[in-house]
């Protein structure tokens, strides 16, 4: 009797010891699941590219690069539009008549001024649109630094100014061609200060600049000889 009592007594210790070890497994087991869980990384969801998240000066000067690209392809596309009416009247000119050479000056005239205006137009314009590849990227940077490029932009709003200054005081009685002086003046400058502003390209902003300021000093070479400069007494 003593032998199985001892014997069931062993073996409801070991049973109550299973029952121990079983519980310190399973409380362990949700310790380490529980700081797993706390070390983890959390998974956050990808950034959105929308529109909201662009920095703003990125946006306004994407905005203006568009809009200085925009005039200067007006340019261009009037210059080659110059250029075919030039080339089309030196070519398609009616041959010297005794009646008709008034017809053929005038054309050979209109000619070589088309021809003229076209390379006026055309080649700042193409400049221009050569300097602003790339300006539109996100990372591009202006290739000049921050003082010739404000000079510049101020040389542009002085020769605009001052034309429509000029025109408005001593302008022709046809108004259609002061606007149309007024605006080839007002893109051209705009255009190639968008060229200088925003060029990431150092060499091209340069000759932006060149042009630009070629193109004021003939603007106002021309302001003063047709509108300030008072008739020479023949």
């Amino acid at each position: 009797m003593a032998l199985q009592s001892g014997y069931r007594g062993a073996t409801s210790i070991t049973a109550a010891g299973r029952l121990r070890c079983l519980a310190g497994v399973r409380m362990l087991r949700r310790v380490n699941e529980t700081e797993y869980a706390s070390v983890a990384p959390k998974v956050e969801p990808a950034a959105s590219s929308s529109p909201a998240d662009v920095p703003k000066d990125v946006t306004r000067r994407k905005r203006l690069v568009l809009l200085a690209r925009t005039t200067l392809i007006m340019l261009f596309i009037a210059g080659l539009v110059m250029l075919g009416l030039g080339v089309a009247s030196l070519l398609l000119v009616d041959p010297p008549e005794v009646n008709g050479w008034l017809r053929f000056v005038f054309g050979r005239v209109f000619g070589v001024v088309a021809i003229g205006l076209a390379a006026v137009l055309g080649i700042p314009s193409a400049v221009g649109l050569w300097a602003m590849a790339g300006a539109r990227e996100p990372d591009a940077l202006p290739a000049l630094a921050e003082t010739p490029r404000r000079v510049l932009a101020g040389v542009a709003g002085g020769t605009i100014a001052v034309t429509a200054i000029v025109l408005l005081v001593t302008g022709s009685a046809a108004t259609i061609l002061n606007l149309g002086l007024l605006g080839i003046v007002g893109l051209a400058c705009f255009g190639l200060a968008g060229a200088t502003s925003f060029s990431p390209h150092r060499l091209r902003a340069i000759l932006s600049g060149v042009a630009l300021v070629l193109v004021a000093l003939g603007s106002l070479w021309v302001l003063w000889n047709a509108f300030v400069r008072p008739p020479v007494a023949g």
